[in-house]
């Protein structure tokens, strides 16, 4: 029942052990500092993990607005900065370790989703307010892009190629976005953006300060990345 019931699709039968069993997060790593083995082991770095600190009083709140479409920015709006003085001195306060808090200035899941605005939750209609954050998926198009004789590496080309990605908008937005397209596009604008503004870094020409203009800083303004 649990397999069918988990509303994330997350929980699977194995046969061998006859068990329902999903992902640990591999909690007696996780309880001795060391991260995630996917996290830790991935090739491609497509995984992260990273402490939010957020404020706990008011997450019933943020779960409880009325219009669906506005539970990102709910939950967005849980989640406190780590290098504001005031945040930091209400955690020690609190008990919150040293190491925690140097933890959260610096984690990569933090910046992705709160400073980047490029990663997403999971189904935020559920309500749950879920900490497992996804960037949506370009898709191949670049590749598609390139078969047609197109620079595909042109921010414009980019842009213009999204609406007709592979994984259509509308769909990456039911999963991410409770329907709404918007956060989805323009997650997908600022990545395929710096996409094409890395590679003239990468080929060591002037880089171009009209690309991040179009959809919003793509740097940090301490710098980090």
């Amino acid at each position: 029942m649990c397999v069918t019931g988990c509303p994330y699709k997350k929980v699977y039968f194995n046969h061998k052990t006859g068990k329902a069993e999903k992902c640990t997060m591999c909690y007696p790593r996780i309880e001795v500092g060391l991260p995630t083995v996917c996290a830790e082991t991935c090739v491609g770095r497509l995984r992260y993990i990273g402490l939010f600190l957020y404020d706990a009083d008011k997450v019933t709140a943020a779960a409880s607005v009325e219009n669906e479409h506005d539970l990102l920015q709910a939950q967005l709006d849980l989640l406190l900065d780590p290098n504001d003085p005031a945040v930091l001195e209400a955690a020690r306060r609190d008990g919150i370790p040293a190491d925690w808090l140097d933890a959260a200035r610096r984690s990569p899941v933090y910046k992705l989703a709160k400073v980047y605005n490029v990663a997403l939750p999971l189904h935020p209609e559920y309500r749950t307010m879920p900490m497992v954050w996804y960037i949506p998926p370009l898709s191949p198009v670049v590749d598609a892009l390139r078969d047609t004789g197109n620079d595909a590496e042109d921010v414009d080309n980019l842009f213009g190629a999204l609406d007709s990605l592979r994984i259509p908008i509308e769909y990456l937005a039911e999963l991410f976005a409770a329907g709404d397209p918007a956060p989805v596009q323009a997650s997908l604008r600022k990545l395929a953006a710096m996409r094409s503004y890395m590679r003239d870094v990468n080929l060591g020409r002037e880089p171009r300060p009209e690309i991040p203009e179009a959809v919003g800083p793509l740097h940090h303004p301490e710098g980090a990345c």
